[in-house]
């Protein structure tokens, strides 16, 4: 079973099953049975020492719906689209005033012939 750490643990060392690390894309352990049951477990005041995918994608979910509730973060956002605005009107405008080059005259073709 796939597990993710709660703590940040990269690797873990198994007396009957060896040596875990990490995926280092996803941060997830691929354990044995046996093992994921046990560290699945493990609790430190309240807190699940280790997650399953689910787990994880809820929380992570939750804590995301969270956090975009925060008026704060909502204003931050809302600066943020007005600087991106700004900018990008700031850009039009300059280019717009910019002075256009005339289009280099070209020679007309000779002819192949010739």
């Amino acid at each position: 079973m796939r597990l993710y750490s709660r703590t940040g643990v990269i690797a873990l060392d198994d007396p009957e099953f060896g040596t875990f690390t990490a995926d280092p894309d996803t941060g997830g352990f691929d354990f044995p049975d046996e093992v994921s049951d046990r560290l699945h477990a493990f609790h430190h005041r309240g807190q699940q020492l280790w997650e399953t995918d689910v787990e994880r994608q809820q929380r992570l979910l939750t804590e995301e719906l969270e956090r975009r509730k925060d008026p704060a973060t909502l204003l931050s956002a809302v600066e943020q689209l007005v600087k991106a605005a700004s900018a990008t009107a700031a850009l039009t405008a300059a280019a717009e005033a910019a002075p256009k080059k005339p289009a280099a005259k070209r020679a007309p073709a000779k002819p192949a012939d010739q």
